[in-house]
């Protein structure tokens, strides 16, 4: 981003000072009268205003795409996230139904052992 940012400001200042540059360069080396000298002047500004015109407008337009991609892989990230933590959620939700249902079983076994080993020793304590 920062060469982004670097990169349209040297071309700005770039484009600034070659248009700068150009106009002196063609008005110390074309030999004009003071009229043909302003008139000129005048034509080069306003070809320099109107350039730094449409300039201005690409870099608004690149700004806004930058700006909606920016928005919608925001919001793309954002769905597939949810969608992660959604599937991550129900897989937790199912291995806890797992797990409990296997406690519960679990427990129902250690009730039958324990039922039988008190009915064994029972008969051990009457034969005694």
């Amino acid at each position: 981003m920062s060469d982004e940012k670097g990169g349209a400001g040297s071309f700005i200042a770039g484009f600034i000072s070659g248009t700068v540059v150009g106009m002196v360069a063609t008005f110390l080396l074309t030999p004009k009268t003071g009229e043909e000298m302003r008139k000129s002047i005048s034509e080069y500004a306003k070809k320099g205003q109107e350039n730094l015109l449409k300039q201005k407008e690409k870099l608004e337009e690149n700004i806004t795409n930058l700006a909606t991609k920016i928005a919608d892989s925001t919001k793309e990230l954002l769905e597939k996230g949810k969608e992660i933590v959604e599937t991550r959620r129900e897989s937790i939700l199912k291995n806890i139904e797992e797990a409990r249902k296997a406690i519960q079983e679990e427990k129902e076994r250690l009730k039958e052992i324990k039922a039988r080993l008190k009915e064994e020793e029972s008969p051990k304590e009457e034969a005694l």
